[in-house]
């Protein structure tokens, strides 16, 4: 059997104009300093407001709603990637990067 060589996007709407105006909104919005609160409340307040039945408005939304979450999700990973740096540093500091204990706990996750 042979791998396919089409990967679909992630979404179905992904190459719509208005989804993929949403999105490009969301990711302005944060370059240009909005925090990931503020992102995530409009994004909440959107998907609050009644569906005018409109398909643009509807996909406009959803696009918004993926990049927060994309954003989001970026931001929990660098959280992530940083917190192990400074434990390896902090371990490194204080002399238990050779421990075996130290070597133990890491093992078991």
């Amino acid at each position: 059997m042979t791998m396919p060589t089409y990967t679909p996007p992630t979404s179905p709407y992904a190459r719509d104009p208005f989804y993929a105006l949403g999105a490009a909104d969301a990711y302005d919005e944060h370059h240009n300093g909005l925090n990931i609160h503020d992102l995530q409340r409009r994004a909440n307040e959107m998907l609050d407001i009644p569906s005018t039945g409109s398909d643009s408005t509807d996909l406009y939304v959803a696009g918004y709603g993926n990049a927060v979450v994309g954003i989001l999700r970026t931001h929990i990973a660098q959280i992530n990637a940083q917190t192990e740096v400074s434990h390896r540093w902090l371990a490194r500091k204080q002399g238990r990067e050779k421990s075996t204990l130290h070597q133990r706990h890491r093992t078991h996750r």
